[in-house]
């Protein structure tokens, strides 16, 4: 009965790590932690309620952003544009707020606007077959040069009231933070419990075999995108509000901030994997990061070092991770081989 035991703590420890491996957020999660608990040694005023809560609020933005990019990097594709989205969601609100002084009329507009933007890149992928980032990078200029022509480079300021979207509070929580945790819950659902979410992971593990097995291959990447201009939409009008009013610099560079906190946490950049929930944390990762160099009194220019660093490490562990997975069937592969060879009868 002895040698049953390593096998029995083997079993075990195999259904350990398959149960872990569904968690794909737990990796950024603890990194999360064990930065707040370096923080936190760094600096007193760190663990203060009202820090937190400006953590939060300043990670909503990139973490409500983030929701739609893991729909689309499940698909195996990616979005270069969402930064222009922005930038046009805000340009178009603030023009409208201009000409109509009615919110719910800019609101409304601009929102779907967002989304039209995100159905197009989807469309142009499916229709024409080209690559997703030569897609979105060209639609990147395309939308952004839209927006400038469109308000002529000014900045314009906002009304009051659209400063309850990004400052504003309900129940003594801000509105950001509301709006980001809505987000979550949606994007978590639709991923995780839906056909859509489904179909999205089987397109990323295969487009040909989800062709093969008569999925809606065009139709779920057209949704994939259209998501991601949704919730770039909802994100555009928070920042909007919480900056006071447009300026010509606004978006810049985000799309990267966003799908560093996608990888970052646990959406694999081949597709087929992701959570939403991961992506999330992932945003608040790179907000602490932000905050830690700020408390350490860091130049300004370094933070996009330290962010391009942090999106070449995942990068590279995502290629590491795909790679062991490749290696660990084709060696699952062999072994089935060579079992069914042994049980050929021999000539």
């Amino acid at each position: 009965m002895k040698p049953d035991k390593p096998i029995n703590d083997m079993t075990r420890l195999q259904t350990v790590k398959n149960a872990l491996a569904q968690y794909t957020w737990l990796p950024i999660a603890c990194a999360t932690f064990a930065m707040a608990m370096v923080l936190s040694v760094v600096s007193d005023s760190f663990l203060s309620g009202a820090n937190f809560q400006s953590i939060l609020v300043q990670a909503s933005v990139t973490a409500i952003m983030a929701v739609g990019m893991t729909f689309v990097i499940c698909t195996a594709g990616i979005d270069i544009s969402v930064g222009a989205i922005l930038f046009f969601t805000s340009a178009l609100f603030a023009q409208l707020m201009l000409l109509t002084d009615s919110y719910l009329v800019a609101f409304c507009v601009s929102m779907l606007c967002a989304t039209l933007l995100g159905y197009v890149n989807g469309f142009l992928i499916v229709r024409f077959k080209i690559s997703p980032l030569i897609t979105t990078l060209a639609t990147y200029t395309m939308y952004r040069g839209m927006a400038i022509h469109l308000t002529e480079a000014k900045n314009i300021p906002v009304p009051r009231e659209m400063g309850f979207l990004g400052n504003g509070s309900l129940f003594g929580v801000p509105v950001p933070i509301l709006l980001m945790l809505l987000v979550t819950a949606v994007g978590i659902y639709l991923l995780n419990s839906t056909r859509f979410g489904l179909y999205v992971r089987a397109i990323g593990n295969s487009a040909q075999s989800a062709q093969e097995t008569n999925l809606p291959v065009s139709k779920i990447t057209i949704l994939a995108y259209l998501t991601a201009g949704i919730t770039t939409g909802i994100a555009a009008l928070i920042l909007l509000a919480r900056v006071g009013g447009l300026q010509s610099g606004i978006g810049i560079g985000i799309e990267f901030t966003v799908i560093a906190a996608v990888v970052l946490g646990g959406t694999k950049l081949s597709g087929g994997t992701g959570t939403v929930l991961g992506s999330v944390i992932g945003a608040v990762f790179l907000v602490l990061i932000d905050n830690g160099l700020n408390l350490l009194n860091a130049s300004p220019y370094v933070y996009d070092i330290v962010k391009g660093v942090v999106l070449l490490i995942a990068v590279i562990i995502d290629k590491l991770s795909v790679t062991r997975q490749q290696q660990s069937v084709l060696q699952e592969r062999a072994k089935r081989i060579r079992s069914a060879s042994q049980t050929l009868p021999t000539t």
